[in-house]
């Protein structure tokens, strides 16, 4: 991706695959490291912005055995100002049951509307594995660019301060 903002490597937590099912559709570079909650973020500003990623079945695992843990990822997720959760899947499969599990889809739909609103954390569903990279790597790139120009501004007028004094 061609920017005015050099954009910093997409850092992908260690408890991730390796090779990561999105880095094949990724630009930006990407490294591993830890990420306290969620699975992608960028270097040093993950408390900041992080992205939690699903597959659909693994997203309905989180709302049937693995709920508690999930909820639990949700709330610690509330202390980041921007936090996505994108699932490969669409809200048709959830709402269909197009998925490997004996969940009711109409619950499996409901739980994830209930889950928005109860953690005001987004769901977005792209619906394809190279939708869910491409949006990944966008909103990360879109926060680093918006950030990074507040930065300079700030930088800019610190300078401009310090001169006037």
């Amino acid at each position: 991706m061609k920017t005015d903002v050099e954009f910093p490597p997409i850092l992908i937590d260690t408890r991730e695959p390796h090779p990561h099912p999105w880095a094949g559709y990724w630009q930006a570079e990407h490294i591993r490291g830890t990420i306290p909650t969620g699975d992608i973020s960028l270097p040093g500003a993950e408390h900041l912005v992080c992205i939690e990623r699903k597959a659909t079945d693994d997203l309905i695992g989180c709302l049937c055995g693995s709920r508690e843990r999930f909820e639990k990822e949700l709330r610690r997720a509330q202390t980041i100002p921007h936090f996505w959760v994108i699932c490969e899947g669409s809200y048709a499969d959830l709402f269909t049951g197009r998925h490997h599990s004996q969940m009711n889809p109409q619950a499996a739909f409901q739980s994830v509307v209930a889950m928005m609103i109860r953690y005001r954390v987004p769901f977005l569903m792209a619906g394809t594995v190279q939708t869910a990279a491409h949006l990944a790597e966008s909103l990360l790139l879109k926060w680093y660019r918006q950030h990074a120009k507040t930065l300079a501004q700030i930088e800019k007028a610190a300078k401009t301060l310090r001169r006037a004094s």
